[in-house]
């Protein structure tokens, strides 16, 4: 079974459509069980911007099962910042062009995919020292932890279990910026729920790594951003992750501008 994991999509000025199309061609040819989408499909949470994700959802949902997460630049925080104002329009638009579930849960044979939604906005619990973090930090409130493990103890016995959710959980190589508020706490957590893989986007840089802390390992994979804001210079990617009985395989494909597709840089292999 493979899976995509692609984030940072940004429709709007900043999406290319070679990227985009060129996924949807990967996708019609039968090359993935499941796609999933990390957040960040808007770049201003414009109803143009979500009626053209929708459009490139709606045709890898043609032929795959398409599981979505919200991203912070599919969040109208303005309309309740530091929770005054207003609920509803926050998620507005994603719910009416995306997906009306903001936390999905897929199943497929062997594999439990969790999504959660780490995008509140501006809040009092994501408020930091940092000026930058406002409307940017994520958070996971310990409600959806417990969720997520919910999801995960009812699993199949076997299955791995795959947990997905915006802000990057390790801290970025290059920008130095924790994803979530509660920074390298958001690692035990994100164990605690049992979950075997984490795919994250918002960091713009690929990261694969494994994490071991009580006696338990995770593998944590962040995306580039799919569009032409990457970070440090870098290929837009994806990655492609490939579940076998006793390993599963996460590889980095970066764009090739002369195959006008995205080629294989990095596999990391891990048992399970």
């Amino acid at each position: 079974m493979r899976l995509l994991q692609v984030s940072d999509v940004h429709f709007g000025r900043h999406a290319v459509a070679e990227y985009t199309d060129a996924v949807v061609r990967r996708v019609a040819a039968g090359r993935y069980a499941a796609v999933v989408v990390a957040g960040d499909l808007t770049q201003r949470n414009f109803r143009e911007q979500f009626r053209a994700a929708k459009q490139w959802l709606d045709a890898m949902r043609a032929h795959a099962p398409v599981l979505t997460v919200p991203g912070n630049h599919d969040v109208a925080w303005w309309w309740k910042p530091v929770g005054v104002g207003v609920e509803a329009p926050l998620l507005a638009g994603y719910r009416k062009w995306i997906d009306a579930e903001l936390e999905p849960t897929l199943q497929l044979p062997g594999v439990t995919i969790v999504g959660l939604n780490s995008c509140h906005g501006v809040r009092t619990y994501t408020i930091t020292t940092r000026a930058r973090d406002l409307s940017v930090v994520g958070a996971i409130r310990p409600e959806q932890w417990a969720k997520a493990k919910r999801a995960f103890d009812a699993a199949p016995a076997g299955d791995l279990k795959v947990l997905v959710f915006h802000h990057n959980l390790l801290r970025g190589d290059l920008s130095r910026r924790w994803g979530l508020v509660n920074k390298a706490d958001g690692i035990g957590e994100a164990l605690q729920t049992g979950a075997d893989l984490v795919l994250n986007g918002h960091d713009h840089q690929t990261r694969i790594e494994a994490i071991e802390l009580t006696g338990r390992r995770m593998v944590v994979s962040h995306s580039t951003s799919f569009c032409e804001r990457t970070r440090g210079g870098l290929p837009a990617a994806f990655q492609e992750i490939e579940v076998e009985p006793t390993r599963f395989v996460v590889r980095a494909c970066v764009w090739d501008a002369d195959a006008k597709d995205f080629a294989p840089r990095n596999d990391r292999v891990f048992p399970r």
